[in-house]
């Protein structure tokens, strides 16, 4: 049985209410889903939730065993950035990263690792079958 890594809240900064809502979201994803789990174990590398209309960020740090939430931005790092309601969409699961990329609702700042970019998408996005309201 693959154990889902530990999800960590990083305390402080300005968006600390996301990187709550964010961490909420992963264990969740990652307590369902054995491939999401395996694919979190594996991932090596930060990418930045980031609002741009709000100037405000998370760092999603994939690491051995852990993954951290922190409620501020670092730099050189992938971006997934979006308006705030688009960014609340996407931290709390009622919007796939993906239909938002495809959609234009959010953009990416392509920066290596670029891995992390398909690993982030994969283990917010919800299932359809986890009957949470999706758009």
């Amino acid at each position: 049985m693959i154990l889902p890594p530990e999800v960590a809240v990083e305390p402080g900064g300005e968006a600390a209410g996301m990187a709550s809502m964010v961490a909420e979201l992963l264990r969740a994803n990652l307590a369902d889903s054995r491939a999401r789990a395996r694919m979190a174990r594996r991932a090596r590398g930060s990418a930045v939730l980031m609002m741009s209309d709000r100037d405000l960020g998370v760092t999603v740090t994939f690491g051995p065993g852990v993954i951290v939430v922190s409620g501020s931005a670092v730099g050189a790092v992938p971006v997934l950035s979006g308006g705030w309601l688009e960014m609340a969409a996407v931290c709390t699961g009622t919007r796939s990263p993906l239909r938002a990329l495809l959609r234009r609702e959010i953009r990416v700042t392509v920066r290596p690792p670029v891995s992390v970019l398909a690993t982030i998408a994969f283990t917010l996005n919800v299932p359809r079958a986890a009957g949470r309201a999706r758009e």
